[in-house]
């Protein structure tokens, strides 16, 4: 139900006590379709124990308690199922750092805040499980920011380390667990609960929690944002294509938005380096790919520093490092070179010899061991298969192998786990603003996924409106979104970019991002809006973003 028929049902539902209704109720019912149990006037300043008793559509509170400055402490986490298949909760890309999520820390540098927590059934099979945390007026920033869930959703719940995010921030901060807790195998026979786990649930939350804001606050929301990573996009994307007057600003790192296919590419990685044991890519022996990769294209950017910042221009093949003679420690051998020439194609069906979903690029081989190098395949390729294509609870990979030609179409028939429609043309026209980042070396999901998006939605919308109303950024030697580790890394805060794009109404041209080598900050990169590239100018430090220009 759209939010505009909301209205109109609720309208009718009060109708015949309109009279004995407050202004404020009437208006509240009018913008919200918030109506009253008892009833409680939703004026402004709603105490927190009385949202217990708004009513909503759907919608069944099942707590609004006041929490106390430095008071909250989040319940045992709950046993991890499958569910997240190794994603885990996405914090809001961008929030600030800490916090934990259920199980963890009490959170003693919380200021006040009312939680709310509230049970939502869209349909007749729906269970979502929402919380929302209202800090109190004095602190609150007058903005709504919705967090999401990573991997499949479930396991760990409603994300308590995203909420406390947000509250330290001043946001009411939402989320949810997607419709359903614990493993995947739900899939098999909800079919709406599926649909709550990939766009409604995060719709469902945010209709919510404006009405608690309206309730709540003697001052109105300004605006909302949703910035997310990784299985959280899920909600960013879903808000832009198909709920676009849920947030104003959006940002995604690491998209996950198109599931029937990211696991099949999960799954060609895995099944390229275990044709058979001659096949495999020991961790060493990524390391020995990563070299030969740079040693082929670090330079091209001007620059020979360990990160390959043109990928897409990148020839590489591997060859070139095979083993001359015997398998040794600086090589790769013939069935290896094999597996990585399949991996740097990206899977193709073998019939028509169609792309299937994004390859892995050159420079991103140190991250490969998660999808290449374990003895089974990823887990969320496997929950995938097994409980939302073949529903089938005796499904092994290993006897009934996955065909890249039928079970490709088999997969796409599971619409509600996507969010490719590169349509944001509602989104745009009311004033939304979409921030897209990937890394280059991002083997989660892969580089070409959003740079396919962002070409699709140039092509939908034109030019100059995604000039205006997007900006899409690839950042050289970045993995499954910003951070601080590993042998390169690169960190920056797509919240706060979110919020000077809102606050000085300049959208960013270039990115400013932290460099990080071994867990140690040395410095300051450039990165370019697709699809130019930072480009070093030959002199000056190579620290320096004022050392490279966007070519």
């Amino acid at each position: 139900m759209t939010h505009q028929k909301r209205i109109i049902r609720l309208s009718r539902l009060v109708a015949g006590s309109v009279a004995s209704m407050t202004m404020a109720a009437m208006a509240a019912v009018a913008v919200l379709g918030v109506v009253t149990v008892n009833p409680v006037p939703l004026s402004a300043a709603t105490s927190c124990e009385d949202l217990a008793k708004i009513s909503l559509p759907n919608v069944r509170i099942t707590l609004a308690k006041s929490i106390a400055a430095g008071a909250f402490t989040p319940p045992p986490a709950p046993a991890r199922g499958g569910g997240a298949g190794g994603g885990g909760a996405a914090p809001a890309a961008g929030a600030a750092a800490g916090g934990g999520g259920r199980g963890g820390p009490a959170f003693t540098d919380l200021a006040p805040f009312c939680q709310v927590q509230a049970t939502l059934a869209p349909s007749s099979d729906s269970d979502i499980k929402m919380e929302a945390w209202l800090p109190a007026e004095s602190v609150w920033n007058l903005k709504l920011m919705g967090v999401g869930n990573g991997g499949l959703g479930g396991g760990v719940g409603v994300n308590a380390g995203g909420l406390a995010n947000g509250v330290r921030l001043g946001y009411v901060t939402v989320g949810s667990n997607t419709g359903h807790e614990g493993d995947t195998t739900y899939a098999r026979e909800h079919p709406e609960k599926i649909k709550d786990w990939g766009w409604r649930s995060g719709h469902e939350m945010t209709i919510v929690a404006k009405a608690l804001i309206k309730a709540h606050y003697s001052r109105p929301l300004l605006r909302s944002v949703v910035a997310q990573g990784g299985g959280g996009t899920m909600l960013s994307l879903s808000s832009a294509q198909r709920f676009p007057e849920d947030y104003d600003f959006i940002a995604a790192t690491g998209m996950s938005s198109h599931f029937s296919r990211h696991t099949m590419g999960q799954l060609w990685v895995w099944m390229a380096t275990h044709k058979d044991e001659a096949s495999a890519l020991p961790m060493e022996k990524l390391a020995v790919l990563h070299q030969g990769a740079l040693d082929a294209c670090d330079s091209h950017d001007g620059l020979k520093d360990g990160v390959i910042g043109q990928p897409e221009r990148c020839k590489f093949d591997p060859v070139v490092i095979q083993c001359k003679g015997a398998d040794g420690s600086s090589c790769l051998t013939a069935p290896q070179v094999e597996a990585v020439r399949k991996i740097y194609a990206g899977p193709t069906n073998p019939r028509t010899k169609a792309e299937i979903y994004s390859p892995l690029y050159p420079g991103s081989e140190l991250t490969w061991a998660a999808m290449a190098s374990t003895p089974q395949p990823f887990g969320i390729a496997i929950n995938w298969f097994r409980d939302f294509v073949f529903k089938d609870p005796n499904w092994d990979y290993r006897t009934r192998p996955v065909n890249f030609d039928s079970d490709a179409a088999a997969t796409d028939k599971v619409v509600d786990g996507n969010n490719v429609s590169p349509d944001p043309t509602k989104f745009f026209a009311r004033g939304g603003k979409l921030l897209l980042i990937e890394g280059w070396s991002d083997t989660t999901v892969p580089p070409k996924v959003a740079i396919d998006y962002y070409k699709n939605v140039v092509a939908k919308t034109g030019a100059g409106p995604t000039r205006q109303s997007m900006r899409f950024f690839m950042v050289p030697g970045m993995g499954h979104g910003p951070g601080t580790n590993g042998e390169e890394n690169f960190n920056f805060t797509a919240l706060n970019i979110l919020e000077e794009w809102a606050e000085t109404g300049r959208a960013p041209d270039t990115l400013i991002v932290d460099h990080y080598k071994n867990g140690m900050m040395v410095g300051k990169r450039l990165v370019c809006q697709y699809p130019m590239t930072p480009t070093y100018n030959g002199t000056g430090n190579t620290e320096d973003p004022a050392s490279f220009a966007c070519k």
